[in-house]
């Protein structure tokens, strides 16, 4: 077999090669590489990762301060300037693990810390002072407003000794105060109304604590609750068995479902605990999870690529929905002909207080709900809910869950405080909870991406290397086939026994010719 033929066999075997690790076998040999270091199995440093995450979260809190609180309590519509960051750096872990091999499931209890971050809070500090509408005695009334209107004169009695004779709806505190040491609520009194009234707190109201030395003196915080705390129970599936299952949430508090809204559907688990997603998702697939702060499930839904740190990711965005128009978002209605508008949803049947959550600055929201609140500016870079994820890993690159606090303000003759009130979705404050991922665990990715794209070049380089071998291999074996090759004259050499005959025969025949022409000596 001519060379040429051998080389160009040997060049399409490696084109043919490269074109299956182009298009198929490289990826295959990745994917098995991720499938196996991203379930949670006690081998793999993605479960150490899940566990504890090695970094701290980015906690903003965002005030919204009420610049004339006088002429709001008048029935002036509020002005509100938004007064943040105030930076936290939440480090998040899950304790009390216990693992169930055959169920394939990990079991762990929620913990975070909160240290405050003065770098981030730019020349923000706990001490600093903001005048907010008030939390508990605005959240009590309302409460009394929907369910129980009868009682609104026991709670207008008691609002003098509790809140020490409040003349507004308004709290002028420390920012501590607020989210971590508390605000008091003074329930050392013999007035059956106050007391009355303090029964009712001290069942409902979540996270209250007795202020130290004080027995009956309270203190509340909007976010002493989740520090240092262990909160509900949370069951999983390590995605061992199954890695499209996941962080799938199976139970919560030792409850396979909630019983908190009005279907089946809606009080399922459905989706991730949020802290991690199965890898290897397709476009089509939303990521879904099931969110406490909420008490339901929230999907983000893919947007499209774009490119962050060096990375291909894909960029996805998540809204609060539309209970009054969207049939699958009025099985959280408060009740079948109470929904709420665009963009808003009702906390009370989660948090036991009526508090309204909504994008910040009520981004996205019915127009109806900004319409009498001024100094709000919507922006979709800064407000938005979204996550940019990579796609292999499905890991977030940079992630922020943003949520906004209100209370909807109603008038009422019977409370003093809110006589001359004008009706309003009162904006309270915004948080943003998110990681923006560096460090080791960021090049790690980077590495895979890396790595995943050299392969791609490097078949690519090996397919036209071979491609062009096999054209070379081509030429050369066409010229072979149409050249003719001529006998030097010079060759005498015998091939066969009958040309060395031949040839003896024309030596013998060459000499007796010399020998009969001798005569010409003579």
């Amino acid at each position: 077999m001519p060379s040429s033929k051998k080389l160009g066999i040997i060049a399409a075997v490696f084109f043919l090669c490269s074109v299956l690790m182009q298009f198929w076998l490289f990826d295959v040999i990745v994917r098995i590489g991720v499938r196996d270091q991203t379930s949670l199995k006690k081998r793999n440093e993605l479960r150490k990762i899940y566990l504890k995450i090695p970094f701290p979260l980015d906690f903003n809190v965002y005030f919204f301060n009420v610049t004339n609180p006088q002429e709001v309590q008048l029935g002036d519509s509020p002005v509100v300037n938004e007064i943040g960051p105030f930076s936290y750096d939440e480090y998040v872990e899950k304790i009390d693990v216990v693992d169930n091999s055959a169920e394939d499931s990990l079991t762990y209890t929620p913990y975070s810390t909160f240290y405050f971050n003065a770098k981030k809070s730019k020349g923000l500090s706990g001490d600093d002072t903001v005048t907010i509408i008030h939390p508990i005695m605005v959240g009590m009334v309302n409460l009394v407003l929907r369910d129980s209107p009868v009682y609104l004169s026991i709670v207008n009695k008691s609002l003098i000794e509790l809140f020490d004779n409040p003349q507004t709806i308004f709290l002028t505190a420390k920012v501590k105060d607020i989210l971590f040491d508390g605000i008091e609520i003074n329930c050392d009194t013999k007035d059956f109304s106050t007391n009355a009234v303090c029964s009712q707190i001290k069942g409902n109201v979540p996270g209250l604590k007795v202020k130290p030395g004080e027995e009956k003196v309270y203190l509340f915080s909007l976010l002493g609750p989740r520090n240092a705390t262990k909160t509900q129970r949370v069951k999983v599936l390590r995605g061992i068995s199954q890695l499209s299952d996941l962080g799938r949430v199976l139970e919560v508090d030792g409850k396979k479902e909630l019983n908190v809204w009005s279907t089946p559907e809606c009080n399922r688990f459905n989706g991730t605990d949020g802290w991690i997603f199965p890898p290897l998702m397709t476009e089509e697939d939303s990521l879904s999870a099931f969110s406490p702060d909420l008490c339901r499930n929230v999907k983000l839904n893919f947007v499209n690529y774009t490119t962050m740190k060096g990375l291909r990711v894909r960029l996805y965005e998540n809204e609060l929905g539309d209970q009054t128009n969207d049939e699958d978002e009025k099985c959280y209605c408060r009740t079948p002909t109470n929904c709420l508008k665009k963009g808003a949803f009702d906390l009370s049947k989660c948090m036991g207080v009526p508090i309204i959550a909504t994008a910040p600055h009520f981004y996205k929201t019915d127009e109806s709900y900004s319409r009498n609140v001024k100094g709000l500016h919507p922006d979709e870079e800064k407000h938005s809910l979204k996550g940019y994820f990579e796609p292999m890993t499905t890991c977030p690159i940079l992630a922020y869950k943003r949520l906004q606090f209100n209370f909807d303000i109603q008038q009422t003759k019977k409370v003093s405080q809110f006589v001359n009130l004008t009706n309003v979705m009162f904006p309270l404050l915004w948080v943003e909870e998110g990681v923006d991922l560096e460090g080791p665990i960021l090049k790690k990715i980077q590495g895979i991406f890396l790595m995943q794209k050299i392969g791609h070049y490097a078949t690519i380089v090996c397919a036209v290397a071979s491609f062009v071998l096999m054209l070379v291999s081509l030429y050369y074996y066409q010229k072979n086939q149409t050249t003719v090759k001529i006998a030097s004259a010079n060759d005498t050499k015998p091939k066969t026994k009958n040309d060395s005959i031949n040839l003896q025969n024309e030596h013998s025949f060459e000499k007796k010719i010399m020998s009969g022409h001798e005569f010409d000596r003579y």
